[in-house]
């Protein structure tokens, strides 16, 4: 079994940006939408600028946001990836990527429509985040949807050649009956976090759940 790529998204301080460096996550997240985890361009680049990241793509998260607002981020942050958490449409999310000449991700809530919706934004994104649906929240509320709906998410990411990481929920302790579905990569963000910090305990513990795939080696 190949081990998935990990996303830690939701870093929030210099000291979540210095755990995110001793890690073998493939990416870094930060919220730029209205959260308890949102920071802005600036600090997260400050950060950035004193704790490089070589080897992780940096992604920036949004929700419903302007492209005006998208394109000021960037030109400060510089990120890899626009994630997109909101309602945006299929034109908006061309509007971004055009705006920005950057890829996009497209969070897709858990759902009965949830694969419609993939099949409607699949020409356009370059990629999924599937996540629990939960009222009032985008994202990051820590919990999970029902795992044995992941095989058709990772089944159309397959067929459309896109990568899906599931999202929500995810914890070191419960990652491995996630991995069984075998899912493109996994975004975890409260499941590694201790009174609202990144917790490098956490995210050793994981990548220790994680080097039990055959294929993986760890980079530390």
């Amino acid at each position: 079994m190949k081990r998935p790529m990990v996303k830690l998204c939701g870093l929030q301080s210099e000291e979540d940006v210095i755990t995110a460096s001793r890690s073998n996550a493939d990416f870094a997240g930060f919220v730029m939408a209205e959260s308890k985890r949102r920071v802005s361009p600036e600090a997260a680049k400050s950060w950035l600028e004193a704790h490089p990241l070589p080897g992780k793509k940096i992604a920036a998260l949004f929700v419903n946001a302007p492209l005006t607002d998208i394109q000021t981020a960037v030109d400060v942050l510089s990120p890899d990836i626009i994630q997109c958490h909101g309602t945006e449409t299929c034109q908006e999310v061309e509007d971004i990527k055009s705006g920005t000449s950057l890829k996009v991700w497209k969070a897709i809530p858990h759902d009965e429509e949830a694969l419609n919706k993939m099949k409607e934004y699949a020409g356009v994104v370059d990629g999924f985040v599937i996540d629990a649906k939960v009222k009032g929240a985008w994202g990051g509320t820590g919990q999970r949807f029902d795992w044995s709906h992941v095989p058709q998410y990772v089944s159309f990411g397959s067929k459309a050649r896109l990568p899906v990481l599931i999202a929500g929920g995810i914890t070191p302790y419960n990652v491995e009956d996630l991995l069984s579905y075998s899912p493109w990569g996994i975004d975890i963000s409260s499941g590694i976090e201790k009174n609202g910090k990144k917790e490098e305990s956490l995210v050793m513990e994981l990548e220790k759940r994680l080097s039990n795939d055959a294929d993986y080696v760890s980079g530390r």
